[in-house]
């Protein structure tokens, strides 16, 4: 039994020195890793094109845009969602000359928004407006990240777009609802008090401008008679009219009730002002009648010369004697106070 068991051994032991001297042993050890790489590398690649896979679904399911600049190479690629919104090319080699050399306006919008974002600072974020290939005007947040090899060395920065222009126009829409008055659309008390008050600290000593009162003639009795209803046509009608008579640059608001008011910058002398209260009640004697605004109504105007060192509550007060007196004289009429 031993004695087999030696020979068995032993014809083992010769078969494998055989095959190591004819070089099989290794040839044989040799494919099999070769076979264990191949098959761990296939192994790997297939994950990465799952993960890639899984990557670009998610750019492309999102409002992100991506690219990525290669420093070493000067070579940038980005996503295809990316170039398209920029109009460029999906990869731009030699990007440092492409971007200081190209003649093609779009390539160079493009390039100037690359060039925006990898400078931003780590952290920091950019706010750009791009157009769009169909000629809108998209709002993007972008900014950057850097990547760094073992010794500390900047490698790559990708950047990153994201596509916030809804985002913003709710904002605008929230501000813009909480800057107006609900029912005339144009700026609300709180509103106007902060911008004509901001507007005589900043206002130069030599500027001349002044400040404008009105109110609807016997308002109360138009609800009263007529209704709420008509007494709110009535207020957006007059607000419409007044938007159509004022300048680009005038303040135009409502301070409650049936009271407006108008901030006029920049105006030559007391006669200017006093032409335009005319005006104003000549365009309510229009504007307010039975066709456009339910009922015939009239207005009462009382204007003031801003003072050097004037806010608000100073202006207000002197418009307001202006109205007052208006309103003695019978309404349908203006004052002007110097």
């Amino acid at each position: 039994m031993a004695d087999g068991m030696r020979r068995e051994v032993k014809f083992v032991w010769e078969f494998v020195m055989a095959l190591v001297r004819d070089g099989w042993l290794a040839a044989a050890l040799l494919g099999m890793l070769l076979i264990i790489c191949a098959a761990e590398m296939w192994h790997q690649r297939q994950l990465l094109r799952n993960n890639q896979q899984r990557y670009w679904w998610v750019l492309t399911a999102t409002n992100m845009y991506v690219f990525e600049y290669l420093l070493d190479a000067d070579v940038i690629n980005l996503s295809s969602r990316c170039a398209r919104l920029l109009e460029v090319p999906q990869q731009i080699y030699q990007y440092t000359l492409v971007a200081r050399y190209t003649r093609d306006k779009r390539m160079q919008r493009g390039m100037q928004c690359i060039r925006q974002v990898v400078h931003t600072e780590e952290g920091q974020t950019l706010q750009v407006e791009l157009e769009r290939p169909d000629g809108s005007f998209g709002i993007y947040r972008a900014h950057s990240h850097g990547f760094y090899d073992e010794r500390g060395q900047l490698i790559s920065i990708v950047g990153l777009l994201v596509d916030i222009t809804q985002e913003v126009q709710e904002e605008r829409n929230l501000r813009t609802r909480a800057e107006l008055d609900g029912l005339t659309q144009i700026y609300n008390s709180g509103t106007i008090r902060h911008i004509v008050e901001t507007s005589l600290r900043q206002r130069h000593p030599q500027e001349q401008s002044a400040f404008v009162m009105l109110d609807v003639d016997y308002f109360k009795g138009v609800n009263d008679t007529y209704g709420h209803q008509v007494g709110d046509r009535v207020l957006k009608t007059l607000a419409s009219a007044l938007q159509g008579a004022v300048r680009a640059a005038d303040l135009l608001g409502r301070l409650g009730g049936d009271e407006f008011c108008i901030y006029l910058p920049h105006i030559p002398d007391k006669g200017f002002l006093q032409k335009f209260c005319e005006r104003l009640n000549e365009v309510a004697r229009q504007q307010l009648t039975v066709e456009r605004a339910g009922c015939a109504c009239t207005i009462s105007v009382g204007g003031a010369i801003v003072h050097p060192g004037d806010d608000f509550a100073a202006v207000y007060n002197r418009a307001d004697q202006a109205l007052y007196l208006s309103k003695t004289k019978g309404r349908n009429t203006n004052s002007v106070q110097v």
